[in-house]
């Protein structure tokens, strides 16, 4: 928590409150709690853009309009805004469905497509199993892996080409332009190695290639007609339908296939992947320190000056003291040869056994087992009580399409305004929640159903 001058005002720019207050972010939310006013909890998903209009000011523009400017935070500004950055992109993630756990990184957004919600700028850039999630100051876009064509990388410029909407240009990366290039072409090759994998098992008799072509149409999150499907192989389409419905769904869903042409897709709801375990530190079991006894064993000199004209008159060795001749203290003329044994010892060589290390017994090595990271590909299901691959079919009507759950008990049928490409990719930015974006009509599944769908569907 940190202390700061607020200025609340409208959208309008009308100035409604301003002081002191205590600022801090908790609980998913940003909490301003002025002095002798009511406190103020602001949701990070009613944040609609953080920014520096001027130095040591941050200005919180929120969705409705109304705008939050903070100053005199001192040094807690730093953290305020990281506090925030963060804060913004895990609520973002949690809203848009993104699976797994996310590699962070900074970078400069220099083009975005014109209705994406980051923008040019400094952005945080977070790197998910199944997408791509930019946040910056004036918003937070998410692109899909399913929907990505390239990734280029040159001159320490990233940029990311996708379907349907301009290119996304990353830059100011420095030396983590390669890791970040790298780690997006990982995760679009373990992406569509897992749609192969998943729609392997769900239909084994299949041959390889018409696999192939079929992992390479139903890409996670994306809906394929069934004519496309069935032009790779025969009824393909009414037998992804018969795997992926709910009994009690399949009637419906076939009235709905018999009035329009479906577009089949299938969406990862969790993350597959599988932390390493097994690992533990090593230990040496067999050795015991010997702290302060390792030292290379000392002379019998006293080190400096005077150890070594001592070592030089009992090496008989010239100039011990000045003079040209040698100073032998008893060896006499026949010990010469001592002379270098003497000057070995003065360097700390020689028998000396007080100073010797004492022996360590043999290192008993053992070592923990370590099962590394992978992803458990036989979690992907699309049956059972709690799935984790969604599957959804979509059906155009006369400017609208119809949007419908397959393997899950929604008790509505959603329509959305727009053509089937666009309402798409929609449902993948928002997590395949239908309820984000706001569908025009909503058909329960009761006696009138068939009736309100027909009529949708013109006829």
């Amino acid at each position: 928590m940190s202390t700061a001058q607020y200025t609340l005002a409208s959208a309008a720019g009308e100035k409604l409150q301003d002081g002191s207050a205590d600022v801090e972010v908790a609980a998913g939310a940003l909490v301003l709690a002025p002095s002798g006013e009511s406190v103020l909890r602001i949701p990070f998903g009613s944040i609609a853009a953080v920014s520096e209009p001027e130095p040591f000011t941050v200005r919180i523009t929120l969705a409705g309009g109304d705008v939050i400017e903070l100053s005199r935070l001192g040094v807690m500004r730093t953290q305020l805004l990281a506090e925030l950055r963060d804060g913004r992109g895990d609520d973002a993630a949690a809203a848009a469905g993104a699976v797994g756990e996310a590699e962070v990184f900074s970078a400069e957004v220099v083009s975005s497509d014109a209705g994406a919600g980051a923008g040019p700028g400094p952005a945080e850039v977070r790197v998910y199993d199944d997408a791509l999630l930019v946040t910056a100051a004036a918003g937070t876009e998410r692109i899909g892996f399913s929907f990505v064509r390239a990734v280029d990388t040159r001159d320490y410029v990233i940029t990311v080409e996708v379907a349907g909407r301009a290119p996304l240009i990353l830059t100011r990366l420095g030396r983590r332009t390669a890791e970040l290039a790298d780690l997006l072409a990982l995760r679009l090759r373990e992406a569509r190695g897992r749609t192969a994998t998943f729609l392997g098992s769900l239909l084994p008799g299949l041959d390889p290639m018409a696999l192939h072509a079929a992992a390479g149409l139903l890409r996670d999150g994306a809906a394929v007609p069934s004519g496309a499907l069935d032009g790779i192989h025969p009824d393909l389409a009414g037998t992804l339908l018969r795997l992926a419905t709910l009994p009690d769904r399949r009637d419906a869903v076939g009235g709905l296939a018999r009035r329009a042409e479906l577009a089949i897709g299938f969406r990862q709801l969790v993350s597959v992947r599988r932390p390493a375990v097994g690992a533990t530190p090593w230990r040496d079991r067999a050795a015991t320190p010997h702290i302060g006894e390792h030292e290379s064993p000392g002379g019998s000199f006293r080190p400096g000056l005077a150890g070594m004209l001592a070592a030089g008159v009992m090496s008989g060795g010239p100039a011990a003291f000045g003079s040209g001749s040698g100073f032998g203290f008893g060896f006499g003329e026949g010990y010469g040869a001592f002379g270098a044994y003497w000057g070995f010892r003065a360097l700390g060589a020689g028998m000396n056994a007080r100073a010797t290390r004492p022996m360590a017994p043999r290192s008993d090595v053992t070592r923990g087992l370590l099962t590394p990271a992978t992803e458990d590909l036989r979690a992907l299901a699309v049956a059972g009580d709690s799935p984790t691959v969604l599957a959804f079919a979509l059906g155009q009507g006369p400017g609208q399409v119809v949007y419908e759950v397959l393997n899950l008990p929604e008790p509505v049928t959603c329509v959305f305004p727009g053509e089937l490409a666009a309402v798409n990719r929609a449902l993948d930015d928002a997590g395949f929640r239908a309820e984000a974006l706001t569908p025009t009509v909503r058909i329960p599944h009761d006696a009138d159903w068939a009736d309100r769908i027909a009529a949708v569907l013109g006829g």
